[in-house]
């Protein structure tokens, strides 16, 4: 008898308790807000921006017959960190590989940088292609270089290396961001970006 005389009183006191709440939210609407555009009107052009730090871009009209396979990135500098770990013989093996031929301290030198080795093919019919590495480097920050290797009358698969190296290397540093593009006719018909381009 006594818990259910304190349940009854309980429950009349929680009653007037939702009463006064309901009754303190008050009924507003947030103020109409004018847009402060000054009459300015979105661009409808659907032309793309360059990237930062070039002046203009080629179009972009992407093919399904040329595709880049594979794009291996390796940075061959062991005295600014990239040490191979020792207990590894194939990574081990690397820097050697790169290397290989260079006995003066010149060359040894002139073959330090980053090193991008790229896989592609076409399918499609023979035609003119420009294998295009955009890049950045630590010490230019936003100023976009650029190295190219032409194909002429290619079909088929290609393995084309592009190096940033020697005096390129030594006055801009690591490459922090780079694309790839395969360009035809003044298109890039197939690319590859970095996770930070």
């Amino acid at each position: 008898m006594r818990k259910l005389l304190i349940i009854a009183i309980l429950g009349s006191m929680a009653y007037p308790l939702k009463a006064d709440e309901k009754d303190a939210v008050p009924n507003f609407r947030p103020a109409q807000v004018e847009p402060t555009t000054n009459g300015a009107v979105a661009p409808t052009t659907t032309a793309t921006r360059p990237p930062d730090g070039m002046t203009s871009d080629l179009p972009v009209a992407l093919e399904k017959e040329i595709s880049l396979n594979k794009i291996y990135t390796y940075w061959n500098d062991q005295k600014k960190g990239n040490k191979p770990p020792i207990d590894n013989t194939s990574m081990a093996f690397e820097p050697k590989y790169w290397d290989y031929g260079a006995v003066t301290a010149k060359e040894i030198q002139d073959r330090k940088g980053n090193i991008f080795v790229i896989n592609w093919q076409n399918d499609g019919k023979p035609a003119d292609f420009t294998v295009r590495l955009d890049y950045r480097q630590a010490n230019t920050r936003e100023k976009v270089m650029t190295k190219t290797q032409d194909y002429k009358n290619f079909d088929g698969y290609e393995k084309t290396v592009l190096k940033v190296v020697g005096d390129d290397y030594l006055r801009g540093g690591l490459v922090n961001s780079w694309r790839i593009s395969i360009v035809r006719d003044g298109k890039i018909v197939a690319q590859e970006k970095s996770f930070i381009w």
